[in-house]
């Protein structure tokens, strides 16, 4: 059988150590979590499979809680974003050329345990890859940790595309502790303490400007930006989302930079279906780097929704992006006494 063949999958998972399970239950405890919440932290402390996958809506504390079941393995691991791993693997794949699963048994040398943070799967690229990743972690032992806005039976939800990932999906039902994290409040809208610079940024309703450019190269590929001022970099949503630019220049542009300034974005509901969702990733990675993001729209996000094409994952986006200015809204009222501590806390996660 073909080494990066999906249907390679099928081992018996191990136990989980019960240090682990202690070092976790010790990291929430005190937490105010909400109902929903101490649920699931129940449900993973019950299922002593390591492998988790934990599922639910938006801004429910699936990274908070993965993060902190990750940190309770100790050494030896590693947190990935989708779109960070995925840019790891392709740039491995352009300098050598072997079959996914090669490169990231390569990749993942000497790591027991992975957080990937996202995961999703929306075309036969992604079920590939991570199919692979599956395969390889089973067959080195190494603990997978995944963070998903879709139940493992929702991943690549398109007709006739779906039955190619059936093996791994029933892989992740039969391996992993599967865990729904439920119904309840978006903790995001309250302020992202996780993610400081990104909460501290803004969506400001304007109409276009013009401006002179000046080149900027990001992973090979020369951007055209309007300004760079040491940590903070402007651009034109032309240039990075209506340009072919993608995940790897996203990812270089955050690792370079604190804050971005994106000027002339037009009224999303009027945007194609490509630039949006370079605009979807763009936001997807500068929320994960905690990167800054001020923008100057022609009308709110919350236009997303009403566009032709709407992108599969945008109530990710308007969660994130409805979290900028609301953390310093939160920690004026605190000051003012009218917002516990407590409070703030619980909402950030």
């Amino acid at each position: 059988m073909a080494e990066d063949d999906p249907e390679a999958i099928d081992e018996q998972p191990p136990t989980r150590p019960v240090e682990v399970t202690a070092r976790f239950a010790a990291s929430v405890d005190g937490l105010d979590l909400d109902a929903s919440q101490r649920v699931a932290v129940a449900a993973i402390a019950r299922d002593d499979r390591p492998s988790l996958y934990l599922h639910g809506p938006v801004g429910r504390g699936k990274s908070m809680l993965a993060e902190r079941y990750l940190a309770a393995f100790g050494e030896d691991t590693r947190r990935l974003h989708l779109h960070e791993l995925f840019r790891m693997l392709q740039a491995e794949l352009a300098r050598d050329w072997k079959a996914p699963a090669v490169m990231l048994r390569r990749m993942l040398g000497g790591i027991r345990v992975v957080l990937v943070d996202e995961f999703h799967v929306h075309d036969l690229a992604d079920a590939l890859y991570l199919s692979a990743l599956l395969e390889v972690a089973a067959e080195d032992g190494i603990t997978v940790i995944a963070t998903s806005n879709y139940a493992p039976a929702d991943l690549l939800p398109a007709p006739g595309l779906h039955d190619r990932f059936l093996p791994a999906i029933e892989h992740i039902a039969e391996t992993f502790a599967v865990v729904d994290l439920g119904d309840g409040p978006d903790h995001r809208s309250a302020g992202d303490t996780a993610r400081p610079r990104f909460a501290s940024g803004a969506w400001h309703p304007s109409p276009p400007t013009s401006a002179a450019t000046i080149e900027l190269v990001l992973a090979d590929i020369p951007v055209q930006v309007r300004r760079i001022d040491g940590a903070h970099v402007e651009a034109d949503f032309a240039a990075l989302c209506v340009a072919e630019v993608g995940v790897r220049q996203f990812q270089a542009l955050a690792d370079r930079f604190d804050a971005l300034t994106l000027h002339a974005v037009p009224d999303l509901a009027t945007v194609r279906r490509e630039p949006l969702m370079r605009f979807t990733t763009l936001v997807d990675v500068l929320h994960d780097h905690d990167v800054r993001l001020v923008v100057h729209a022609a009308a709110s996000f919350a236009r997303l929704t009403d566009a032709a094409d709407v992108p599969v994952d945008a109530a990710r986006t308007l969660s994130r992006l409805g979290t900028q200015g609301r953390l310093a809204s939160l920690q004026a009222a605190s000051e003012d006494g009218n917002v516990d501590s407590t409070s703030m806390s619980r909402r950030s996660q």
